[in-house]
């Protein structure tokens, strides 16, 4: 861009923004009637005054940052891109310009036989095309970047196996286990039902000893009774 073109643009936005500022003083002025404060109008001038000097100190503000950022480097210029402005894709051999703009070295090259000037600001080249060293250090920073993350997930993803090898073999130990259980309960069972059956063959041992004893008893009170008998005669 030449100085004649930002000498215009600086003017322009200047006109911009004492346009701009002029049309909120005439709002403001608007809403100010339209209310109808009830405060001396004295007051209200200082007020309204202050609050205009207050909102063109804003303008004026801003208008500057304004200025200021569209005469900075950009962020693209600024910083420094991996791809190229040509092509949109990765750099393969970038290389630079005076004015700091950045390409392969192929296109810079192709464009430069059909353009003489820079493909993003239109400024000479002259033809000069140096190679772009900070960009290949960020695109080798770029490259570690990945490969430790790509180390990082590696290691994740051993982690998880490791940790899904464990939990197959917890898995596996309960599985046997709860075998072992049921193989237990199923003997536990069996020797119940056995003891079940040893419970009734000895309630019925011992039914038939009472019923026995109560038939000696019997048998042993007959057999006294006749001893009595004998011996009485004697």
């Amino acid at each position: 861009m030449s100085d004649s073109g930002e000498a215009k643009t600086s003017e322009e936005e200047s006109q911009l923004a004492e346009q701009e500022t002029e049309t909120r003083e005439d709002e403001m002025t608007k809403n100010l009637k339209k209310r109808g404060l009830d405060v001396d109008k004295d007051e209200d001038s200082k007020n309204e005054s202050s609050r205009l000097e207050k909102l063109e100190k804003k303008v004026k503000k801003a208008t500057s940052r304004k200025l200021e950022t569209d005469f900075e480097p950009t962020e693209e210029n600024d910083a420094l891109p991996l791809a190229c402005s040509i092509c949109k894709k990765p750099f393969m051999d970038p290389v630079v310009t005076k004015c700091n703009h950045y390409f392969c070295d192929k296109c810079a090259l192709k464009h430069q036989t059909e353009n003489d000037n820079c493909f993003v600001c239109n400024e000479p080249t002259l033809g000069v095309f140096n190679t772009a060293v900070e960009i290949k250090e960020r695109i080798d920073e770029e490259r570690e970047k990945a490969r430790a993350m790509v180390k990082e997930v590696r290691v994740m993803l051993e982690k998880a196996s490791t940790m899904a090898d464990g939990a197959r073999g917890i898995s596996e130990k309960a599985v046997k286990m709860v075998e072992e259980i049921e193989r237990m309960v199923e003997k536990v069972a069996a020797m119940a039902t056995k003891a079940a059956e040893t419970a009734t063959m000895a309630a019925d041992m011992v039914q038939e000893a009472e019923e026995t004893m109560e038939t000696a008893k019997a048998n042993m009170a007959k057999a006294f009774a006749v001893m009595k008998t004998v011996m009485w005669n004697v």
